[in-house]
């Protein structure tokens, strides 16, 4: 079993999710980010291409770029995952990619091990991705062997020894003029994750609940499945008003049976726009042949009637030709051509400028004091006014738009993340330590603040530990007595 896949980022740019089910792809895994827990480091398009795997019908997982350089990091990235999911669990789980150069000599086991444990307490399915010569060797450690591997092998066939759930055999997959990285799982994930998260969305065929398919369209299934929350037989109403062109009573469970028989129970209704909907395995109908029914119109009740193994619906759309398409992204959307939603008049140009300052105004509103911006900023800006980079009015006012606050912010993380602060002797990076420890030990390294419970607190930069191998690994000049 070779399941084709894809994986995508914001490099990707705007991905048409329609054209890799066109082409054969199957599933999806999304990048959420990268590094440790900081906002500006989310991927810019996850949550799009979560919504549009999601309307796709198409399973999805997520991955994060790691990092980490000690099992403090892999804790923060960890925390990023869990935070950008946000509750999700996907079906293609959860994966921690490892393959920076900056993570050469460091104890990947540790790292790895730390992160997929916090994912595994989180009920997230999880494994490692990183390319052929480093899952031989950096991350070759037994202690890895219990985590599921994603290998990056692009070749005519995937080289590594080991078990592995996913081989990405490319980084050039064509599709629609884009490349992707090509995949390949050998695994039923959705079955090892229990599907993941159903998805949800608002709907226009269920009286009291939101939709939540189980199966997305494509493969053989000609429609979607859409299972019950809280009710096994909840009503089911029409998408949008037409005429009853089928009607199907008088079917219990009967598995394994084909033609319209396996529809069961059902009502099909043709629409103004020529365009038809389905609604099959019901456990009665409320509605007749020639019959017309308004939008929202109860026309029966879920079921599990015709070729069905439990209670669910059963929807499908068709075209003008009576062929099926994905139904999905009309779920809680007219069909093409019937606007049924109620128009608004249009604005005069004097209130569209009007609700235009008002949403500019509210959207990016001035902080006149320290007080008044965001806590999750304030302690960054207050540093920024401490050190002369924002100065304010001219009376001492901080007069600083959202926007411009923001940016700031964003720009002292970045660096901040570039150039991080190790507190004590044990957090500086082993190939540092020593020429650390050398100059505490000469007492020309002190530290900023007095020590707590006997330990030196340094609060050294990484940019000040390589100036300071540097100079220790410099040979003396020739003059020098």
């Amino acid at each position: 079993m070779a399941i084709k896949g894809v994986d995508v980022s914001e490099m990707n740019g705007s991905v048409d999710f329609q054209a890799l089910k066109a082409a054969g792809i199957q599933f999806v895994l999304i990048r959420c980010g990268y590094g440790s827990d900081y906002p500006f480091q989310d991927d810019a398009c996850f949550a799009e291409n979560v919504r549009k795997a999601d309307t796709a019908g198409m399973p999805w997982g997520a991955y994060l770029y790691s990092y980490a350089k000690n099992a403090d990091m892999a804790k923060s990235e960890a925390a990023h995952t869990l935070r950008v999911l946000n509750g999700r669990k996907p079906a293609y789980g959860v994966w921690y990619d490892v393959e920076d150069s900056q993570q050469a000599g460091c104890d990947l086991a540790v790292i790895c091990d730390t992160y997929c444990r916090a994912m595994e307490a989180a009920g997230l399915y999880v494994g490692i991705y990183s390319f052929l010569s480093w899952l031989r060797g950096k991350l070759g450690s037994p202690v890895l062997d219990k985590y599921d591997k994603w290998v990056a092998d692009w070749d005519t066939s995937c080289g590594y020894g080991k078990p592995y759930g996913i081989w990405q055999f490319t980084d050039n997959l064509v599709i629609g003029g884009k490349a992707f990285d090509g995949n390949y799982a050998y695994k039923d994930y959705p079955s090892l994750t229990k599907g993941g998260n159903p998805v949800s969305t608002k709907s226009r065929v269920f009286s009291s609940q939101e939709n939540a398919i189980t199966q997305g369209f494509g493969n053989g299934h000609g429609g979607v499945d859409l299972g019950w929350k809280t009710d096994p037989e909840t009503p089911i109403i029409a998408h949008s008003g037409g005429t009853v062109v089928f009607c199907q009573t008088g079917y219990g469970n009967d598995q394994g049976s084909s033609g319209n028989a396996s529809y069961g129970n059902c009502v099909k209704l043709r629409h103004p726009n020529g365009y038809f909907t389905l609604y099959a395995h019901l456990s009665g109908v409320k509605v007749s042949d020639g019959q017309q029914v308004e939008k929202g119109r109860q026309i029966g009740n879920m079921g599990n009637s015709g070729n069905s193994y439990g209670n669910h619906l059963h929807f499908e759309v068709r075209n003008t030709d009576d062929v099926r398409i994905d139904p999905a992204p009309y779920l809680a959307a007219d069909l093409p051509g019937l606007n049924t939603e109620k128009e608004e008049p249009d604005l005069t140009e004097a209130e569209a400028r009007k609700i235009a300052r008002e949403e500019i105004g509210y959207a990016n509103p001035t902080y006149h004091k320290v007080s008044e911006v965001p806590d999750y900023w304030r302690k960054d800006i207050q540093e920024l006014m401490d050190k002369g980079v924002i100065r304010g009015g001219t009376a001492g006012d901080l007069e600083l738009r959202h926007s411009d606050a923001k940016a700031a912010v964003l720009v002292k993380r970045a660096l901040e993340a570039e150039d991080p602060i190790y507190r004590t002797i044990d957090d500086v990076p082993a190939w540092g330590r020593p020429y650390v420890q050398a100059l505490i030990d000469r007492g020309t390294l002190e530290g900023e603040e007095a020590p707590v419970n006997g330990v030196r607190i340094l609060n050294i930069r990484y940019s000040a530990v390589r100036l300071i191998k540097m100079l220790a690994e410099e040979p003396a000049p020739a003059d020098a007595e």
